[in-house]
């Protein structure tokens, strides 16, 4: 044998090796994601990772190979707050719309029915749901992390992102049941002074806007205003997509395009106006049948990613946020037993978010808790917490922590607040250490600063609470 068939025979072979070798790898991998995966540029820290899709869409991804299944998580900034860039000929707010648009994406494709989406992914074994909110709007899907399964489960899910048209009779029969909705909100006390409260301390403002919607509203939503809310606000570019479980980065980069292709480039939403506080306080009193008066008091305070969160969550969680350990707790139910429950929450958004307390009590003592909760709350702002009071709230944080990290739906969840409120990706490696590093000082400066008792508005919904009460209360705060 020469050299040159030497040289022709080992080519050949070589051939032949190569081939092989790359079908056993494509027939592992799924070949059609890894071959076609463009580049992107990604960004890690940590676990987690961070890109862009070729049409604008963000998303990050963690890997988590414990359990076979994948879960796909779209947040888009197409809440409540985005209703009232919507009227009706007669200036009326369109409220309720994101969570109409929201609640009917499944209802149906020009090709499908409800029933026939529904059963697709069930014989797929998936797992599907959505949600909407002030801030945000949710799509969320559960799959195998079998090849089949996931990729019956991507196509169905771009198809109904591509082609959801929002059918007429689901569309009557849902605001059907918002109407029911409301009527049992007026019949709730604790609903009714929710309501109550956004409205009074947002006003005007975008989280003013209630997210079920008002009678009014409701009835004049058509169709064609679903379809024109869906095609601004669900696009590439004002979405997150938050990827967890047992998939390679590479196959998540190819299914993130997937996704993202589904859906029109668009543009993202303007940023939300600055949330106002009061320039003084509000005291809203509404009778109602109920055998306990619900009182919900608080402003504006906190966006996310703030400088002062840390100072203010582990203030609030001193004086009313852990339950039985809380100052508020101990105060007005243990020593003096005005109320089963009380705690306040610091509920941080896009814009201001609000700081509130919340409790319950009887008619004849509804003026002395008010008062009791007032003090207390001047009281911490004035000297702060005690050093045992934040060394043992530290170690309630820090200790309870990765119990929100348990699961691939918790990781999923944090990864899409951490993308759409623009946090930082190593937000939750470095969270027990921001708490660990707050100060008596930082606190006490953080809720002087920041905490306003003269402009909070007071929502009171229960028995009959006399005029001369209400007056008693706002003079008393003039007086302090």
């Amino acid at each position: 044998m020469n050299v040159w068939t030497i040289k022709r025979t080992l080519l050949i072979v070589g051939s032949i090796l190569l081939t092989t070798s790359f079908t056993c790898f494509a027939q592992n991998h799924g070949n059609s994601v890894e071959k076609s995966q463009p580049s992107q540029k990604v960004v890690s820290k940590g676990k987690i990772s961070q890109w862009f899709t070729h049409n604008g869409m963000e998303v990050l991804y963690q890997k988590a190979e414990t359990l076979p299944m994948i879960d796909f998580r779209l947040i888009f900034d197409a809440g409540a707050a985005r209703d009232s860039l919507f009227t009706a000929k007669n200036n009326v707010v369109l409220a309720g719309l994101a969570k109409l648009t929201n609640g009917l994406i499944f209802e149906g494709t020009a090709s499908l029915s409800a029933n026939q989406i529904a059963d697709k992914f069930a014989s797929l074994g998936v797992e599907y749901g959505n949600g909407s909110y002030r801030d945000m709007a949710v799509i969320n899907i559960r799959t195998l992390s079998y090849e089949p399964q996931k990729q019956g489960a991507l196509e169905l899910l771009t198809q109904v992102l591509s082609h959801a048209n929002f059918p007429d009779d689901a569309l009557q029969r849902e605001i059907a049941r918002m109407m029911v909705a409301l009527d049992y909100e007026d019949q709730t006390p604790s609903k009714r002074a929710s309501r109550l409260f956004y409205e009074t301390l947002y006003g005007h403002h975008p989280y003013g806007t209630p997210p079920n919607g008002t009678r009014e509203s409701l009835k004049l939503i058509q169709r064609e205003d679903l379809a024109a809310y869906y095609k601004q606000f669900y696009v590439a570019k004002n979405v997150v997509l938050a990827i967890v479980g047992d998939l390679t980065l590479v196959q998540a980069q190819a299914y993130a395009e997937k996704i993202s292709n589904a859906l029109p480039i668009g543009a993202k939403v303007a940023p939300l106006p600055f949330a106002q506080s009061n320039k003084e306080e509000i005291v809203i009193r509404k009778n109602h049948p109920s055998t306990q008066t619900t009182v919900l008091m608080g402003e504006p305070l906190l966006k996310r990613g703030d400088k002062d969160y840390y100072a203010l969550y582990l203030g609030n969680h001193i004086l009313g946020g852990s339950g039985f350990s809380a100052r508020l707790m101990k105060e007005v139910r243990v020593k003096r037993g005005l109320t089963y429950s009380i705690g306040s929450y610091l509920v941080p958004m896009h814009a201001q978010g609000p700081y509130q307390f919340s409790f319950t009590t009887k008619q004849s003592s509804t003026q002395e808790a008010i008062q009791l909760v007032r003090d207390n709350l001047r009281q911490f702002i004035a000297n702060g917490p005690t050093e045992e009071e934040l060394n043992n709230a530290k170690l309630n944080i820090t200790g309870s922590f990765p119990l929100r990290q348990a699961s691939n739906k918790d990781i999923v969840e944090n990864l899409a607040v951490i993308g759409f409120y623009d946090l930082p990706l190593d937000y939750l490696e470095r969270y027990n250490s921001q708490i660990e590093a707050v100060t008596l000082e930082q606190i006490k400066s953080a809720f002087k600063r920041r905490v306003h008792p003269e402009k909070m508005a007071t929502i009171i919904v229960g028995p009959q609470v006399e005029d001369k009460t209400i007056k008693a209360l706002i003079m008393q705060d003039k007086k302090e």
